[in-house]
């Protein structure tokens, strides 16, 4: 038990055991990096309050991705036989949308609105917006749903949207990280092969490290999973080259005492004791500040720079895995830890320091005036500018960036990536004033240079309604006013017609009137003779009456008569007939009487009837009697009429003077108001030239009409209490000049409404644009804040370090130099290497972070060996510390820069340029830390006096 314990057994087992729950403890890191890596900003900036308005729009919105799906023709323009696949596919996934997810969808042509703006003007390109339920799935498999479901024939089909480039960012991240921690492993195996010349001490020396990074990451992981802890797609990535390198500079530092008190003649437990006694201290001190530092971040309000805290959790394992881990293989292996080498030496002066450190303490002044000369305009030749496009950090081949890029180069390059203005009110908005000031607020945003359209509920088309303006309305009554002007011309010239008129009907109504007055004279005649008329007539029809009884008698009388006396003259001619007998003389006589009636009959046929004319002549002369009758009543009618004429011919006589003497003075009012109109209708046609007229008003009608609602469920939430104003820019939203504009128009925005019925209404401006102004906001002042935090926290660990007041200042002036002099001269080569114009906005805040606490290490190491070293004066002190702990620095310094170094082929540009940066600012610190410090020693602990004082001793 007791060689167990000497041999810290425990420990291993301990360690062993450790890491295995921590690997089974470890969450599906993927899955974890995306669902934390968005960017977590304050609530009370802009954009998270415009967010908070949209998530309470309504399900259509709330808690959804919004992608854009790209239909692009790739050679010539999008044909009908293309339109109508790609009107298919958007078909497919409306009547799909449970299976996606979906909560809504915008195609090109579902209407005016989209139909020009969702279709490139030059004919290529197609967008199809759609809103994802965030719960339906994480956004990589949203994005690999969509991406097949949208494959269209003929046409290539890109899915792409702020979210989607996100996650295309994570993934580049990933992939990344893969290829970092192998190159990091293999680099850090191979300078320690070089610097120990054995295989063994690296092996140990990966595997401590690596069980205190997978221990810490699974801490950290499971402090995301449970407690909301800090995390970004950089914190694991920064945790595997912070361990990694300064835990191998911390096992060089500890293997180093170890293989020096082996060369001592040390035996194996002896010298791991005295390695961690010694170098131990240095690694607690070291380590503290780190951890002092990196914690610091916690304090931190930015989402970016919290997530570096898991740094600190991780340097805090570290810390505890290599001083009771270690002392295992020390204890253990002992010399053979260093198989094949078998002469250990000691300590060795570090030539390259050594010099400095020597001609800084002779010539102090002068090396610290050279070190400014050749640093400080390094330092002020840093332009500041930075790049918050964090698309800019995916491959130009990944397809949701080859997605954007089309956009860009077919409509407006903030097409993909819209902003939005959200009002909220405590009110409804869907009136005529509350309207008038949004249509307002939009043209002023119009108006913006870099803005390409707006669109609101009163210009759901990104343009202006005219039926809705003044000057359209005041052009349509212009012309009723025109009309009413010449109606009344006309009226006028009908007035003065009437005036002449009315004089010629008063001189015609005299005449009229003496005109009646004869024709009641002649109608009484007329009524005196039809009444005698109808008195003869009368009289005639009874004289006929006798006449037609006398007629009938005669002509019977008549009849009789020749039927007598032809009987007699027949008699007596057959009388005269001779031979005839008695009987022959009666047939005769009988023969002629029937051919004498016969006769008759003909000759009665053949005679008019009389007594039939006679009784139409009767009748007819009844008739006209009774007509007689008629004719004297009408005759007297008309006297009564004509009389009654006469009367009215007088009263119109009368009137038709009065109308003669009225028109002049209509003729003047119909002038007056002509003249008035032509007034009024100069004004009118003034103000609608004017500005005034350029004023937007709605009737109520117009806003209950089922086209004008349609603009109202987009533009309005479903309360009608807030509204939405949806921007374009012309640039990139990411760029400089929109994240600039769009602080410009939000406070335009807000002034706009002061003063109005809206003045207390939310107003924040929300997308890509807005958050990375927000973003920018609160990371330059959350980065001031934060390193100001750090800088104390490490000084003051410092002091107790360094048990000086002064020093601690002298080493962190030192890394601020370096700091400010590794960004200026990364910034050139990032420029001249890889053509980018701005470092990203990360690269500040995680080279000051990564410079600061790692630098700090070096301090710590020269100044606790230059404690450690007893008697002499300070200057031979520092000069021997620099000479001893040279080495171990430039070595560290070798290993830290190729950890950082890793990154590069990593090809995310934030990874690259913070290398850069780093390894620039390790140069420049193994060059001026031995001048800064060998010089604060000198002029501190000695100074001018020191020499003055030797001299005097000297010459006496």
């Amino acid at each position: 038990m007791q060689k167990l314990l000497k041999n810290h057994v425990f420990s291993l087992i301990a360690w062993v055991l450790i890491l295995i729950v921590s690997v089974i403890a470890l969450p599906n890191i993927t899955g974890l990096t995306r669902e934390h890596s968005n960017i977590s900003l304050p609530q009370t900036v802009q954009s998270e309050v415009a967010q908070t308005i949209q998530n309470d729009w309504g399900p259509k919105q709330k808690d959804t991705y919004q992608i854009a799906v790209v239909f692009n023709k790739d050679k010539g323009k999008i044909t009908d036989d293309d339109k109508v696949a790609i009107n298919q596919t958007i078909d497919y996934l409306k009547n799909h949308q449970d299976k996606y997810g979906i909560k809504q969808v915008l195609g090109p042509e579902d209407n005016i609105a989209t139909k020009k703006k969702l279709e490139a003007k030059d004919g290529t390109t197609w967008i199809m917006q759609i809103n994802v339920a965030k719960k339906h799935a994480p956004i990589n498999d949203v994005e690999t749903q969509l991406t097949s479901a949208v494959k269209t024939a003929g046409v290539k089909t890109y899915v792409t949207g702020a979210d989607v480039l996100q996650n295309a960012f994570t993934n580049s991240i990933q992939e990344g990280i893969k290829k970092t921690e192998l190159i990091t492993v293999i680099f850090i195996f191979i300078v320690l092969v070089i610097v120990f010349r054995s295989p063994i001490v690296p092996l140990i020396s990966l595997l401590t490290v690596g069980i205190s990074f997978i221990t810490a990451f699974s801490i950290v992981t499971n402090l995301v999973a449970h407690n909301n802890f800090p995390f970004s797609n950089f914190t694991q990535v920064f945790m595997i080259i912070v361990l990694f390198g300064i835990g191998t500079d911390y096992n060089i530092l500890l293997y180093d005492k170890f293989k020096e008190d082996l060369g001592m003649g040390m035996d194996r437990y002896q010298a791991m004791k005295s390695a961690l006694k010694v170098a131990g201290k240095t690694i607690l001190y070291s380590g503290s500040s780190i951890l002092i530092g990196f914690t610091a971040l916690s304090l931190a309000k930015f989402s970016i720079y919290q997530s570096a805290v898991g740094v600190a959790v991780g340097v805090a394992v570290l810390l505890v895995v290599l001083l009771t881990l270690n002392p295992f293989f020390m204890a253990v292996l002992g010399e053979k830890m260093f198989w094949p080498v078998k002469k250990f030496t000691g300590e060795h002066e570090d030539k390259l320091w050594h010099g400095i450190s020597k001609g800084t303490l002779a010539h102090p002044i002068v090396y610290l005036a050279i070190m400014a000369v050749v640093v400080i305009p390094f330092a002020l030749l840093y332009s500041g500018h930075l790049n918050y496009d964090d698309t800019d950090e995916i491959a130009n081949n990944v397809p949701a960036k080859a997605g954007l890029q089309v956009v860009e180069k077919h409509f407006s390059k903030g097409m993909a990536e819209p902003t939005t203005l959200y009002i909220k009110s405590n009110h409804r908005l869907d009136n005529e004033a509350d309207l008038k000031l949004i249509d307002q607020l939009t043209r002023q945003l119009q108006a913006s240079k870099d803005v390409s359209f707006v669109t609101s509920v009163t210009q759901p088309y990104g343009e202006s309604i005219q039926q809705l303006y003044v000057n359209n309305q005041l052009d349509t009554v212009n012309g009723g006013v025109d009309q009413a002007r010449s109606g009344l011309n006309k009226l006028s010239k009908a007035s003065k017609k009437v005036t002449l008129g009315a004089n010629q009907l008063a001189n015609g109504t005299d005449q009229l009137q003496s005109g009646t007055s004869t024709l009641q004279g002649g109608s009484s005649k007329l009524q005196s003779g039809s009444q005698q008329l109808a008195s003869g007539l009368n009289q005639l029809n009874s004289q006929l009456s006798s006449s037609s009884q006398s007629l009938a008698g005669a002509q019977q009388s008549i009849k009789t008569n020749l039927e007598q006396g032809y009987k007699e003259n027949l008699t007596r001619n057959v009388a005269k007939i001779p031979g005839l007998t008695q009987s022959q003389r009666l047939a005769v006589m009988q023969a002629a009487g029937a051919a004498l009636s016969k006769s008759w009959a003909s000759t009665a046929a053949s005679m008019p009837d009389t007594s039939g004319q006679m009784g139409q002549l009767q009748s007819g002369v009844g008739s006209l009697a009774s007509a007689s009758n008629q004719l004297s009543s009408g005759a007297a009618s008309l006297n009564s009429g004509i009389g009654q004429l006469n009367s009215s011919a007088g009263q119109l006589s009368s009137g038709a003077g009065k109308l003669a003497t009225s028109t002049p003075k209509i003729t003047s009012g119909v002038d007056s108001v002509n003249s008035g109109l032509g007034q009024g209708a100069s004004y009118l046609t003034g103000l609608a030239s004017s500005s005034a007229a350029d004023t937007f008003y709605i009737p109520t009608e117009f806003i209950k009409s089922d086209m004008f609602q349609d603009s109202v469920k987009a533009y309005l939430s479903p309360d009608k209490k807030s509204a939405m104003l949806m921007m374009v820019f012309n640039s990139n939203p990411s760029s400089t000049k929109a994240t600039s504009e769009v602080g410009e128009l939000s406070q335009m925005a807000k002034k706009s409404l002061q003063g109005t019925r809206l003045e207390k209404a939310t107003v924040a401006m929300g997308g890509e644009s807005a958050k990375i102004a927000d973003i920018k906001q609160v990371a330059n002042g959350d980065f001031i804040r934060t390193a100001a935090i750090m800088l104390v926290g490490i000084g003051i660990a410092l002091i107790f370090v360094t048990r000086s007041l002064l020093q601690p200042l002298y080493i962190l002036g030192t890394l601020l130099i370096a700091y400010f002099c590794s960004l200026s001269i990364s910034e050139w080569l990032v420029k001249a290497l890889l053509g980018n114009t701005m470092l990203t906005w990360n690269t500040p805040f995680f080279s000051f972070i990564m410079l600061i606490a790692l630098g700090v290490d070096y301090s710590i190491f020269l100044m606790t060996r230059y404690r450690a070293i007893e008697g002499g004066k300070p200057s031979e002190r520092i000069l021997k510390a620099c000479g001893i702990i040279g080495t171990v620095v430039i070595s560290a310094a070798i290993i830290l820069g190729g950890t950082f170094a890793a990154l590069i082929p990593s090809g995310i540009p934030t990874l690259i340029e913070v290398a850069l940066a780093v390894i620039i600012g390790l140069i420049i610190l193994v060059f001026i830390m031995p001048i800064t410090l060998s010089a604060a020693v000198k002029l501190t602990y000695e100074g001018l006096h020191w020499n003055r004082k030797n001299k005097r001793i000297k010459n006496s």
